[in-house]
């Protein structure tokens, strides 16, 4: 068996300071084949990303800490720990988060993991297609 601490504050997979959010990542040091999972922070005041949608992954978030705020076609809802959301692959799925706040916010990210993954945003078109295998800590 396998192990890694999902909640430890460091090391980071992946730090954006321009938008104020930190990744560690989980399905790849692991060896999974079709399941992703990834811890997300948003630091306080972060605008988050992009409205993006992916072809390729389904995924589902969960509000461990804080107050984030998701944006979708309809339109903005503050979260509350606790909270999980389900975004579709395709249209259907098009998200982002940001944090309003003045603390932390982490989520828990759980998603199907195919090749290619093409995230796509309305405003930007596509973005690219990703493959990455960040390291972790595995115990």
């Amino acid at each position: 068996m396998r192990r890694l601490n999902f909640l430890d504050d460091d090391p980071w997979d992946q730090v954006d300071d321009e938008f104020g959010v930190r990744v560690r990542w989980f399905g790849h040091p692991f060896g999974a084949d079709m399941l992703g999972a990834s811890l997300r922070e948003l630091l306080p005041g972060s605008p988050g990303g992009s409205m993006h949608l992916h072809y390729g992954v389904e995924e589902m978030f969960f509000v461990l800490r804080g107050t984030p705020t998701v944006r979708t076609p309809e339109g903005e809802e503050t979260l509350s720990p606790g909270d999980v959301v389900y975004f579709p692959e395709g249209p259907d799925g098009l998200h982002t988060f940001s944090n309003q706040s003045d603390e932390p916010v982490r989520l828990l990210s759980i998603s199907t993991k195919r090749f290619p993954d093409v995230v796509a945003t309305p405003s930007g078109g596509l973005r690219g297609w990703r493959h990455a295998i960040p390291s972790a800590r595995i115990r």
